[in-house]
């Protein structure tokens, strides 16, 4: 498979007509431009999609369009402006004669990184559009060689090394395409913010070192070469392979502080570590075929089921905090919250609930026969071995009985979390019962009707009597609150 080959069967970028319309430009730049409402508006559209793929639950509606736009105006005027309503819940958009209203799909206001993302997705399309026109701009031609969502990561990560990140993607994207030995590849860099790999102090890379890029997944070792998950290809800031690195040895060298306080699955707290401090960015192909990006310590973007997702995993962690603020020792919202990343990265689907009033939420929403406090008398009281198949689960209630959720080791946390059914603990951490199926309420059932999946329709129940984590087998963790999605990532 040729590069070009491979290139066109990843791209998702701007539609065909958009590639076009920008090579016949580029190819004639002293064109004289009268009206320019189709090149606009062919932009108008681009940013529309754009916007949808990294926020699909949002809300885009024009509220106003010029039908004619003159070339001269169109370039000398502000290329757009960002506007919030008061309450954050909206945001009004002005590109090149067009007014968009941008609602999120969540009731709450939009967090700090989804704004500063919408503003770097409008300035890197407006960016786009004048390179088309303008030869002065700066890596005009380069900016054209990857995709769009690629180079809005970049950006918004703002990094040395503007295509370094882009490349890398692409050839993480085409190595999923790929497999080896019949199995799919995984594979990951680790792409330095620093003159050089701080764990070899005064080594120089050497000539002829390969750029980091589509081209090397056509070599059959690059696949077999690194992992991905312990061992990473080291990149340096000109984007060229340095060398091959153990990532959890090389983040123990170079990064004093531990990632205590941060929150990552529990395979790739390495690949956090090893981004704290410095400006290195580690990409990763995991083995479930999801990119993930690593940067400031956190686990910042993930690509699966062809769309890139902005995580911000601290900030939803503070809101899902907020709701579980009651609990005694202060660790149960962090605990729960973390056997939901690990579990969603093992894609196992579980249902954590944390209920406010127990004394009055229990009896709503938990059968007597599933709490495990609760006293029931055996079927026979005679032969108490034979029990019936409800009254024999309640024999597993005895492995965790009287325990507190911070008592619990994670693992063990994780495997009740796994069976069918929730888990439910109260304010104090209290486990309440495991693999338990939720009572719900008719109004809830009503609407349920519009929702898939029985998982979601016991969450949206449960999150009437206190917040709610929901994980599901295709990775998301959802959180839900007085029978709403607050987010997803």
């Amino acid at each position: 498979m040729t590069e070009q080959t491979m290139r066109k069967a990843v791209r998702f970028d701007a539609p065909a007509t958009a590639t076009m319309a920008e090579q016949t430009l580029q190819a004639r730049p002293d064109r004289h431009f009268g009206p320019a409402s189709k090149v606009v508006g062919l932009y108008q559209a681009v940013m529309r999609r754009t916007l949808e793929h990294f926020f699909p639950d949002s809300v885009l509606e024009i509220q106003g369009d010029r039908s004619i736009i003159d070339w001269d105006v169109v370039m000398q005027e502000a290329p757009y402006r960002i506007t919030d309503d008061p309450d954050r819940l909206a945001i009004d958009i002005e590109w090149r004669g067009t007014r968009l209203t941008f609602q999120p799909g969540s009731p709450i206001p939009l967090f700090l990184a989804e704004r500063r993302m919408i503003d770097v997705i409008v300035r890197a399309l407006d960016h786009r559009f004048r390179a088309l026109f303008d030869l002065d701009i700066a890596d005009r031609v380069e900016r054209f060689n990857y995709l769009t969502e690629d180079l809005i990561i970049a950006d918004f990560l703002a990094t040395v090394g503007p295509f370094r990140i882009p490349a890398a993607l692409e050839a993480l994207r085409v190595a999923a395409l790929s497999t080896y030995e019949n199995r799919r590849v995984t594979t990951g860099a680790l792409l330095l913010g620093t003159s050089h790999d701080p764990t070899t102090p005064g080594r120089e890379n050497l000539q002829g070192a390969p750029q980091f890029n589509a081209r090397l997944t056509a070599i059959k070792g690059f696949h077999r070469l690194c992992d991905g998950v312990r061992t990473v290809f080291v990149v340096d800031p000109q984007g060229e392979l340095v060398r091959i690195a153990d990532i959890a040895r090389w983040a123990e060298r170079t990064q004093v502080q531990r990632c205590q306080d941060h929150l990552c699955p529990r395979p790739y707290q390495s690949h956090a570590r090893a981004t704290i401090s410095g400006g290195h960015v580690c990409v990763v192909l995991t083995p479930s075929q999801e990119i993930k990006v690593f940067a400031e310590g956190e686990l910042a973007f993930s690509f699966s089921d062809g769309r890139w997702r902005l995580l911000d995993i601290p900030t939803k962690f503070a809101v899902w905090q907020e709701a579980v603020e009651h609990s005694s020792g202060g660790d149960l919202a962090r605990r729960l919250f973390q056997a939901a990343l690990n579990l969603s990265e093992a894609r196992v689907g579980a249902l954590l609930v944390v209920v406010r009033d127990p004394e009055k939420s229990i009896p709503q929403l938990i059968a007597p026969i599933d709490r495990m406090n609760e006293e029931i008398a055996v079927d026979d009281p005679q032969d108490p071995e034979n029990l019936s198949p409800r009254l024999a689960k309640r024999a597993l209630h005895h492995a965790v009985r009287g325990m507190t959720v911070s008592q619990l080791e994670p693992t063990v946390l994780e495997a009740i979390a796994s069976l069918d059914g929730a888990v439910v603990a109260d304010p104090d951490g209290m486990l309440v019962t495991f693999g338990a199926i939720l009572r719900i309420n008719p109004e809830v059932l009503d609407l349920g009707r519009s929702v898939q999946g029985a998982r979601t329709l016991a969450a949206l129940a449960a999150s009437q009597y206190g917040p709610v984590l929901k994980v599901s087998e295709d990775g998301y963790v959802t959180m839900f609150l007085k029978g709403r999605r607050v987010w997803e990532f």
